[in-house]
């Protein structure tokens, strides 16, 4: 019985001794366990901000470079813009008319009943006949390339403008028609 006495004093202590030393180390170990893991922690967060600054100087590489050429890019298109906007004429009311408009054409045989003179303002907006204005109310597309031009009532040519002008191989020289009378006129004026 002493023999199981004494065994069994003996595993109390080891327990309570096991214990003391767990007791007084866990602190320790668990500091050291926080030290390790702050550590790694530390160590990942170097790692991913390092990642994160090369993708953003990369990213900013790329997006400097991608404004650079999006800047070349409009550059290069508001140059074309500007170039084709300098054959258009800006403010133009009826298109139909802008390969006329801003040009006076002479009568070619001036010995007509019909002014020798017309001009097609640059804003399409008015017909001058010799140095009358006339208010362009619409612009139609007629048959055999004929352009016709309806002005206000109450012009100096009656009660209602009627004109009708076609090309002849350019806008330089143009055929109007007059009560059946087809008449040339030129953006030359004539000797």
């Amino acid at each position: 019985m002493r023999k199981n006495n004494s065994i069994l004093m003996i595993l109390i202590i080891v327990i309570i001794a096991s214990l003391i030393v767990w007791k007084v180390d866990t602190p320790n170990l668990i500091s050291k366990n926080k030290e390790i893991s702050t550590e790694k922690v530390s160590k990942k967060v170097k790692k991913e901000s390092k990642k994160i600054k090369k993708k953003e100087t990369s990213e900013s590489k790329s997006s400097s470079s991608t404004e650079t050429s999006s800047s070349v890019e409009s550059e290069s298109s508001s140059e074309s813009s500007s170039e084709s906007t300098s054959s258009v004429q800006p403010s133009v009311k009826y298109p139909a008319l802008q390969n006329y408009a801003g040009k006076t054409y002479y009568a070619v045989d001036t010995d007509i009943g019909f002014p020798t003179t017309f001009t097609i303002t640059s804003d399409t907006e008015t017909l001058v006949f010799d140095g009358k204005h006339e208010l362009i109310k619409s612009v139609v597309l007629g048959d055999s390339g004929f352009i016709a031009l309806v002005g206000e009532t109450g012009h100096s040519m009656g009660t209602t403008l009627s004109f009708e002008f076609r090309p002849l191989g350019s806008s330089d020289e143009v055929e109007v028609v007059n009560q059946g009378q087809y008449l040339t006129y030129s953006t030359t004026m004539p000797e």
